[in-house]
């Protein structure tokens, strides 16, 4: 189904007391969209409004038709669902995101960072989906237990960079990257030291443009610089790249 057909749905089955939580799926398996509908049907107060097939149309479908909750493939067709969060939280940010996945993917803390207020996994059935559904419209987050353990360990890193940041600007010896940014984050950095520009970079590793600025930015606030020249001057003084 399409974003233009989603659209011929919206609204059926809402309440005039705006009690019904308003519920968007974009999801590339029509199997499983339709196992979601199916349970949203049986549900009292919830209401499938939209549905899509790619992550490009569900911020035009959530400005719209304005669902409490999108629930997002994290592997969407054309835009994916950490990016399509990222674009939604810009365009709509009263909508919640409930992000899932077939199987664990370290890509979900992407997501996260981006607005996602929940994780799972479809192995965990419809049942479970619809539950966090319920909680993440009434205010709540609702994450994946492998999520969860993902974000204790970038909660860790954070600390560690947060140390390492302080020597960084403090003292003279030197640090390793992997203690300041993550391995993409470096990826996109030898790439800025060879004078790349964000489309070239995207292409390089295969990823958006808007996914490389997301990246530079977290790069220039992590090692505390106003532009890409001061991070790669960094980058060289910190030993990090060489330039040839």
């Amino acid at each position: 189904m399409t974003g233009r057909s989603a659209q011929a749905n919206a609204v059926t089955g809402d309440s005039p007391s705006g009690e019904t939580i308003r519920v968007l799926v974009a999801d590339s398996d029509a199997g499983f969209r339709g196992l979601l509908r199916d349970a949203l049907a049986e549900e009292k107060g919830l209401a499938l409004v939209g549905e899509c097939c790619d992550g490009q149309d569900v911020p035009l479908l959530c400005s719209s038709l304005a669902p409490h909750v999108a629930v997002l493939n994290l592997h969407l067709p054309r835009v994916d669902g950490a990016e399509a969060t990222f674009r939604l939280c810009q365009t709509a940010p009263q909508t919640k995101v409930l992000v899932i996945s077939d199987g664990d993917d370290p890509c979900a803390i992407e997501a996260i960072r981006s607005g996602a207020t929940g994780y799972l996994l479809k192995n965990m059935g419809i049942e479970s989906i619809v539950e966090a559904v319920k909680v993440i419209a009434r205010g709540g987050v609702y994450i994946h237990p492998i999520a969860m353990v993902r974000l204790l360990g970038e909660f860790r890193r954070l600390s560690r960079m947060e140390g390492a940041m302080h020597h960084l600007h403090t003292e003279s010896r030197a640090v390793p990257w992997q203690e300041v940014l993550t391995a993409r984050e470096m990826e996109v950095l030898r790439l800025m030291s060879q004078g790349k520009n964000n489309r070239a970079i995207s292409e390089h590793l295969y990823i958006s443009e808007k996914t490389v600025k997301n990246h530079v930015s977290n790069i220039l606030y992590k090692l505390n610089v106003q532009d890409r020249t001061q991070a790669v001057l960094a980058a060289i003084r910190y030993g990090w790249v060489r330039l040839l």
